[in-house]
């Protein structure tokens, strides 16, 4: 694909991201999170959570999902404007913001055991954005 099609492939794929964040800000406890929600219940609560657990993840799921939408869509205008423009800083900015995410997100998941965390949510943005970057990395002024 050429790099302006990378561009609103990643433009695409951040504002998905905006909108899971959102929705796991107000829809953490919900069918929709049930796929993850089934697996922190049984890691640390062996299945039978507390009605006080399940307020605390409602609520800290708000700023979890806060802080998603709003680093998404940070990394939507980066890519909307000086990614696309072939500016070298957006897209390292893109690369080793989501690397640091990534490491810090997921040695904490493997600290507390939760390696289902970084097979179901954590390596999904490698996925989408990775092959992205990899195909504009020679793209860039």
């Amino acid at each position: 694909m050429a790099f302006e099609s990378w561009c609103r492939y990643m433009l695409g794929a951040s504002l998905f991201f905006v909108l899971f964040g959102v929705v796991a800000a107000v829809a953490s406890n919900t069918c929709l999170f049930e796929f993850w929600t089934v697996r922190i219940d049984e890691a640390f609560f062996g299945g039978r959570v507390p009605t006080e657990a399940l307020e605390m993840r409602g609520f800290l799921m708000g700023p979890l999902g806060g802080t998603i939408a709003g680093s998404y869509l940070l990394q939507a205008f980066v890519v909307a404007v000086p990614f696309r423009r072939r500016e070298r800083w957006a897209w390292h900015a893109v690369l080793w913001g989501m690397l640091l995410w990534f490491v810090v997100d997921s040695s904490v998941s493997a600290w507390h055991g939760a390696y289902f965390n970084i097979v179901m949510i954590n390596l999904m943005p490698l996925i989408v954005f990775g092959p992205a970057l990899y195909a504009t990395r020679h793209g860039l002024k």
